[in-house]
């Protein structure tokens, strides 16, 4: 069984810059990803695709595969299915499962890597996505030229009790089989077998401005045991 982990690092960050190389809690925020990979003792390999020099290096320093990812995939214009797909659609990089890893979650846990991988080996499921309870009446602001739309029928308000199974991805894991990348272009695939993995709220913070890492420090104090 060939099971890849893949931590997509680049360098550029327009809310809060060189992000994932940043200092969190006394180490880089990739190496987090690179050390809940490794204890995970999942994987054949683990690869950190950046564009970025030092991050490669710590990767390397880490015992772990850096590759350089090329200009087009590393802009914020760039597209996470295409930066898979790059890399996965070649020959030499064709494994059974793959796992995505954003570094900007810390507060993930080995457990979440291991517990959400179980579901992605059964025939029925071609991709896990790790998810946190969300009852957010969404909006999206300018999708046409006619105004804003909303994301919930609003002639038939939903209630706080019809929200109990709303989610919400909390980007800390992705699992599919190899196949999915190949054949959809994407690390998700056909929604109708997709697994749900349930985390917690603490430990699905994402650090992407100057106030998230700010939370993310307090929760990781508060968290004690978890």
């Amino acid at each position: 069984m060939k099971i890849t982990a893949f931590i997509p690092a680049r360098k550029g960050s327009k809310r809060l810059p060189e992000k994932n190389k940043k200092l969190f809690m006394g180490k880089p925020l990739v190496q987090w990803a690179i050390d809940q990979a490794k204890e995970s003792k999942l994987f054949n390999k683990i690869i950190v695709s950046s564009d970025d020099s030092d991050i490669l290096g710590i990767a390397d320093k880490s015992g772990v595969i850096p590759v350089e990812r090329q200009v087009p995939l590393s802009t914020d214009e760039a597209k996470m299915n295409d930066v898979v797909f790059d890399f996965f659609g070649r020959k030499e990089n064709h494994c059974d499962f793959v796992c995505l890893l954003n570094p900007t979650h810390p507060l993930r846990k080995v457990k979440d890597i291991r517990g959400s991988y179980r579901f992605v080996k059964m025939k029925k499921y071609d991709a896990v996505v790790t998810v946190v309870w969300n009852d957010l009446l969404g909006w999206v602001g300018r999708p046409t030229k006619e105004g804003p739309m909303c994301l919930y029928n609003i002639d038939q308000r939903p209630t706080k009790k019809s929200r109990d199974d709303w989610y919400m991805e909390n980007g800390c894991v992705y699992w599919c089989k190899h196949k999915v990348i190949i054949e959809t272009g994407t690390f998700i695939g056909d929604p109708r077998k997709v697994k749900l993995y349930e985390m917690p709220k603490h430990r699905s913070l994402e650090i992407d401005d100057a106030f998230d890492w700010y939370l993310c420090e307090k929760a990781f104090e508060w968290r004690g045991n978890d």
